[in-house]
């Protein structure tokens, strides 16, 4: 059969273009028709860009062309053999790319992952979901206490979903970053105590919310080596900085900066990629992908996670390069885009 799909072939080289799968899927396998898919704007800029060639170069694990994407809800309209938990009809979130039609196994716990919807959520909340889910695992990952004292850097869709998460978890919660519009969308979720400026000017601001205790939890949630070094500048002593972006761009500094709060202050770095988690439940781990997506999924049913208001833009799928640029270079009115795949 004919899909649509999203591929990038090169820096800045996006479009909607035609190709082929299979009408039947294989056995453990359903054949998914797209809803709704969200842009992942770190990741998927980096592609767009090409400023990550680790990851697209000619021997990168996500070489040009490539589909991108990995927000995926749709409905289920083929069910292959060997198949008894997932019905035709059935509403499911997946990390299916920017397509019109995908396959996925049914159990996959290595590249897959599949997660029946509620009925009451919406497809366009439910990829948004996505980003909740890469969101979670800062909290997850750190040491959070009640009332503590958490920095977040960076109020972009998972920056927003962390604070929102950190906020849940009992801790005061500081929002940071330097534009306007995300300021106002934290607020706007419930985030009382948002500031901005340059990194002087967050310190003195979170000196003062602090009472000149610094933060016991400072997350970057940018992606940005320069931003974690003014998380470590920002951290209480046997506090933690929680690495929830990727790095991409080489940064060159003075590494004291960043080792004298560890050695000095007993300041701790976690990382919180999501990926190292395990995909379904496993015998001695705390938590998996999958029960993860159920936590964000009730949480955003009952109104505890303010999702709807991350999307800021639903375009269909042939102005995927408007979606980009706009992520890229209008960062103050695009925040959230969802592909209407459906309409």
């Amino acid at each position: 059969m004919d899909i649509q799909q999203i591929v990038v072939r090169g820096p800045h080289d996006v479009s909607l273009q035609t190709g082929r799968t299979p009408d039947v899927p294989e056995p453990g396998h359903l054949l998914i028709e797209t809803e709704a898919t969200f842009i992942s704007a770190g990741t998927e800029l980096a592609w767009f860009t090409g400023r990550d060639p680790q990851v697209t170069g000619p021997r990168g694990s996500n070489a040009y062309p490539r589909v991108p994407g990995y927000a995926n809800c749709g409905r289920v309209v083929v069910v292959g053999e060997e198949v008894d938990d997932f019905a035709i009809g059935q509403r499911v979130f997946s990390f299916g790319g920017h397509v019109s039609h995908h396959h996925q196994a049914v159990h996959d716990p290595d590249r897959g992952m599949l997660v029946h919807v509620p009925s009451d959520i919406a497809p366009d909340v439910a990829a948004a979901a996505r980003m909740a889910m890469v969101a979670l695992t800062a909290v997850q990952t750190s040491s959070v206490q009640l009332n503590d004292w958490v920095a977040v850097l960076g109020l972009g869709s998972v920056g927003n979903l962390a604070c929102q998460l950190f906020r849940l978890a009992g801790a005061r919660v500081i929002g940071v970053d330097p534009l306007d519009a995300r300021r106002e969308l934290a607020r706007r979720v419930g985030i009382e105590h948002v500031v901005g400026g340059d990194p002087p000017e967050v310190a003195q601001a979170v000196n003062d919310l602090t009472d000149g205790g610094g933060t016991r939890i400072t997350v970057d949630a940018v992606g940005d080596a320069r931003v974690v070094e003014q998380a470590a500048a920002l951290t209480a002593a046997f506090g933690e900085v929680v690495l929830l972006g990727s790095p991409r761009t080489p940064y060159q500094t003075d590494l004291d900066a960043v080792v004298r709060p560890v050695h000095y202050q007993w300041v701790t770095f976690k990382g919180a990629l999501e990926w190292k988690i395990p995909r379904y439940p496993t015998r001695g781990a705390r938590h998996s992908t999958y029960e993860n997506a159920l936590t964000i999924f009730d949480l955003a049913r009952r109104g505890r996670l303010k999702l709807p208001q991350l999307i800021s833009h639903r375009l269909p799928p042939e102005r995927i390069k408007i979606a980009y640029e706009g992520l890229l270079n209008d960062r103050q009115h695009f925040w959230g885009v969802v592909l209407d795949w459906a309409s």
